[in-house]
């Protein structure tokens, strides 16, 4: 792969493991209010997970484990598996109830897509219809 291709791809895997680390411990901490949400559908969905009590506090530690994964560059495709669906969410809710397609969301989903694009080695094993022949023997010679 190219230098600057490299370089691009470690800026945006730190990037975003830093946006994850920092909002995963703004949901623990509560340390920054974000914005207010624009519209009454979006007021209802967010007031009903603060009312659940316990999604933002299992979004904080999901973001801040994930983010620090990107961080540190260990276990970087586990940390984008971990992040793949609040992504989707993140981006539906900005899609659907904020009115905003070309906004926050689309900019994560798509930084998401790159890096996973750059993991694609490491999640082919996942996509792979039957186990490799060795994890075969390991469960016939355990059996």
């Amino acid at each position: 792969m190219k230098t600057p291709l490299i370089w691009l791809f470690a800026a945006l895997r730190i990037a975003f493991g830093a946006l994850f680390v920092f909002a995963g411990l703004n949901d623990l901490l509560h340390f920054w209010q974000p914005p207010a949400p624009t519209t009454s559908q979006s007021q209802l969905f967010l007031d009903g997970l603060v009312a659940s009590g316990c999604i933002f506090p299992v979004l904080g530690v999901v973001f801040t484990i994930s983010g620090l994964f990107l961080l540190a560059n260990r276990f970087v495709a586990l940390g984008l598996v971990m992040l793949a669906a609040p992504v989707v969410v993140i981006f539906s809710y900005h899609a659907v109830m904020e009115h905003h397609l070309a906004g926050p969301g689309l900019a994560l989903l798509i930084v998401h897509l790159i890096l996973s694009w750059q993991q694609r080695a490491t999640f082919a094993v996942l996509l792979r219809p039957t186990p490799a022949p060795a994890v075969d023997k390991l469960i016939v010679a355990n059996a």
